[in-house]
């Protein structure tokens, strides 16, 4: 073998990502290829469950995973049900069933739960979502859910459905842009003490893997997984929420500047609100902690909402890691 073949094939190995079991996350080796109607798919066996599984997103699937996730997204914005077969037929020039549509909706309700939801309300995405494009040293694409924000922010956190529909309107112009401001993302803070424990498999990552499929390329990861947990998931109520805090608003975190940033994902669950962040390597993540932290205090102070009733979080498609002050 020529050294020009042995270092292609060192690269291309370089460059392919670690697959781990979606089952266990443990590691895993190739066992060959199937063949499907969208191409050939790579096996693989978990070394440590045992188990087999494919990289095909949707195994066994007559339909792409990207025509059934745009059918439900669809359909979750308020499209009926004559509408998303017109758009599918439109985009994917494929001609869906009634009764295949309502398949898909019934299999995925657990994951997509805002399904549930949809059926009880006539709605449209100009009406139900409100979105904002900031730029803010690059650009953010603010957007939260009307009628979500209403159902569970209207009475039990009256301060946060405020501060969303305020942010929309009247985003302070010059502090998240101000490049003499501390970010989030980058602070690290020595005095405070945070225990991260990694949670099972929970809806956050399952959604992420569906929302991935989305994205036709990685730059384009974040949005594709914002917008599906926007429209699909129930709890999730707004994503790139703009958030600030001023050093006099924190004495003990010893800031010298207003520190600035922008939350993923905000989720209201039972009598909390939760603090996602989406890294797309999780399992490495070294600052994420501090980072959902400072999220967190910026958003009490913000809202009025008591620092206890938030929950903080950073995940991804594979794993999932709830943050809290050490004891």
């Amino acid at each position: 073998m020529s050294d020009a073949t042995s270092l292609g094939k060192l690269l291309v190995a370089a460059e392919t990502p670690e697959i781990r079991c979606p089952k266990c996350g443990g590691k895993t080796v190739r066992v060959g290829t199937r063949k499907t109607a969208q191409g050939p798919v790579q096996k693989y066996r978990c070394l440590q469950c045992k188990a087999f599984f494919s990289s095909a997103p949707m195994p066994h699937r007559h339909y792409a995973p990207a025509v059934i996730l745009n059918a439900i997204t669809e359909y979750n914005l308020g499209k009926t049900i004559a509408e998303t077969k017109a758009y599918l037929l439109r985009r994917f020039k494929k001609e869906v069933p009634q009764s295949t549509l309502h398949a898909w909706f019934a299999e995925f309700k657990d994951v997509c739960t805002f399904v549930a939801y949809r059926r009880k309300y006539s709605l449209s995405e100009e009406t139900v979502v409100v979105s904002r494009t900031f730029d803010h040293r690059q650009e953010y694409r603010f957007a939260f859910h009307r009628l979500k924000t209403n159902m569970f922010c209207k009475t039990k956190f009256p301060g946060m459905r405020k501060y969303l529909w305020d942010i929309a309107d009247h985003c302070p112009p010059n502090l998240l842009t101000n490049e003499v401001n501390d970010r989030c993302s980058e602070a690290k803070l020595a005095s405070v003490k945070l225990a991260v424990v990694r949670q099972p498999d929970n809806n956050a990552v399952l959604l992420a893997r569906l929302g991935l499929m989305l994205a036709e390329r990685a730059t384009e990861r974040h949005q594709a997984v914002q917008r599906f947990m926007l429209v699909n998931d129930t709890a999730t109520i707004a994503v790139e929420i703009p958030v600030y805090l001023y050093p006099h608003e924190a004495p003990d975190l010893g800031l010298t500047a207003p520190l600035t940033g922008h939350i993923d994902l905000l989720q209201v669950r039972y009598d909390h609100l939760c603090i996602l962040d989406y890294k797309p390597d999780a399992r490495h993540e070294t600052n994420a902690k501090y980072q959902t932290y400072l999220y967190a205090r910026a958003l009490s102070v913000r809202t009025g909402i008591p620092f206890e009733k938030i929950h903080w979080a950073y995940f991804d498609d594979k794993d999932y890691y709830a943050v809290s002050a050490a004891k």
